[in-house]
């Protein structure tokens, strides 16, 4: 395959992503459970006895979620409920 040339220009470009991307430091375990969906729902389970509703607990979750990410996980919690459901119930189930 054909390699394509490389300016000086794009040289330096790519230097100062990979500079920029190296800067970034690596994830604790905790916000990478966090991000993922059924990190989020194992954690869920961990914090949920600790607010008065459940509802309270998928909140405080989804804030610190949006703060490391900018997005929630789930649109409402309605559909985390139904996400939650179905997670517990493939959980359970043998395979």
């Amino acid at each position: 395959m054909a390699k394509r040339k490389v300016t000086e220009m794009q040289i330096r470009a790519r230097q100062r992503y990979e500079e920029e991307l190296s800067a970034i430091p690596p994830l604790s375990a905790e916000a990478r459970k966090l991000l993922s969906q059924e990190g989020f729902l194992d954690l869920f389970l961990e914090v949920r006895m600790l607010y008065p509703t459940y509802e309270d607990a998928y909140e405080m979750l989804e804030e610190q979620h949006e703060r490391i990410t900018g997005d929630r996980m789930y649109s409402e919690y309605h559909s985390f409920r139904r996400g939650f459901l179905r997670w517990k119930t493939k959980k359970r189930s043998p395979e």
